[in-house]
């Protein structure tokens, strides 16, 4: 006699493993996992947006010099892999020192205006026993934007410090 197996779950769209039950936790998982990281992009976007040009700049700085390194070539008697690697080290170099410039930590008056009327709703803000919180740290690349931004006790402030928010805390 044959044993039939009846399942409330659908198959998951792919098979990772020969258990659709796990399947479908490793994609709820990851699904989270991305989730997290999608809003942790939001809450850093300046941060992000200028990683992503600084990437641009040291490319096209790659890109140039192996172009310059290319028509060179006669004269300066190097190796396609060679003039690749010194143009990696430079672009790398031009990378690590775009990253290094600071970015202003004034928050603008009128998002903090704004945050501090949401979060206190009318109590008046005072500066010995609130602070302004970046919910994803200003160190870690946050941004001024008033969906970053709240108004919490200033001792809460001082014991989170630079962490990360909990996933609890993202949504």
């Amino acid at each position: 006699m044959e044993r039939v197996t009846i399942s409330l779950m659908p198959p998951p769209p792919f098979h990772l493993t020969e258990n659709p039950t796990a399947d479908w936790l490793i994609i709820g998982v990851s699904a989270l996992f991305c989730l997290y990281w999608i809003n942790a992009l939001r809450l850093a976007r300046e941060g992000a947006r200028l990683f992503f040009s600084n990437v641009v700049k040291a490319g096209a700085v790659f890109v140039l010099l192996v172009v310059a390194l290319g028509l060179s070539r006669p004269r300066t008697h190097l190796l396609s892999s060679q003039e690749a690697i010194i143009a990696g080290v430079v672009a790398l170099i031009c990378f690590v020192r775009f990253q290094s410039r600071k970015r202003s930590r004034n928050i603008p008056q009128a998002t903090r205006r704004a945050v501090i009327a949401r979060d206190l709703k009318g109590e008046r803000f005072d500066p010995r026993r609130h602070q302004i919180d970046h919910v994803w740290p200003f160190s870690r690349g946050g941004s001024h934007t008033r969906d970053n931004l709240r108004v919490i006790a200033k001792k809460k402030n001082l014991r989170k410090g630079a962490k990360r928010p909990r996933m609890r805390d993202m949504f």
